[in-house]
């Protein structure tokens, strides 16, 4: 069993374990803290990633049992890790999803592993692995959607001012006509009998006499 001290992990008991084209030979168990800064990891993805001496890359999600401090990871180590023999540097990597807000990525140090060669076998591993890319991928996703969001918040606040202003302007005129009408000297349009019969003519209101029916 390897078990971290923080983010560190001494790889010495595993360090000459690996020959090369084995498959699911050997099932390694890493014990890592349950919770680091602060953070329940018993929730994070798992995946460890070897990168072989030609740089062919590889990776695996390891299996995972939290307990009440720890977490005690499985990592069947399938031919893809021993195809190449030679250095395998080892990478192990937690991280939250970025569905979860915010995404985190912890990184593990382990000192490079060596396996075994066999004799006449030059195989190189040549997949390459795109956990980082995706990752960056993501990332710069997420930024990109904060710019624009701002960018567009941005460009709402000064729309509204705008429209703000706008409105301001066209209250303002409304209210003037208001008080322009409401100073308007008052007319009433009656016949000569009605006016006539009114008791006493307003002064302040102008009167259109027609013509009687």
């Amino acid at each position: 069993m390897l078990k971290a001290i923080g983010k560190c992990i001494d790889t010495l008991p595993i360090s000459r374990l690996f020959s090369q084209g084995e498959h699911l030979a050997d099932t390694v168990i890493i014990e890592v803290d349950r919770f680091h800064d602060g953070e329940d990891l018993s929730g994070w993805t798992f995946l460890m990633r070897g990168v072989t001496a030609s740089g062919g890359e590889t990776e695996t999600i390891l299996e995972k049992a939290a307990e009440e401090q720890t977490i005690r990871l499985t990592w069947k180590v399938d031919k893809s890790f021993t195809t190449e023999a030679g250095t395998l540097e080892l990478d192990l990597i937690a991280y939250r999803s970025a569905a979860e807000t915010p995404a985190q990525i912890l990184r593990y140090q382990l000192p490079p592993v060596q396996v075994l060669g066999q004799p006449g076998n030059e195989e190189t591993l040549d997949t390459k692995s795109y956990t980082e890319f995706l990752i960056e991928v993501r990332e710069t996703a997420e930024n990109a959607i904060a710019e624009i969001t701002e960018v567009v918040n941005g460009y709402k606040s000064e729309l509204s001012n705008l429209y703000e202003d706008r409105i301001a302007a066209l209250e303002s005129a409304v209210q003037q006509l208001q008080t322009a009408v409401a100073a308007m000297t008052p007319i009433s349009i009656l016949t000569q009998e009605a006016y006539d019969a009114l008791p006493e003519p307003d002064p302040e209101t102008l009167y259109v006499i027609t013509a009687s029916d």
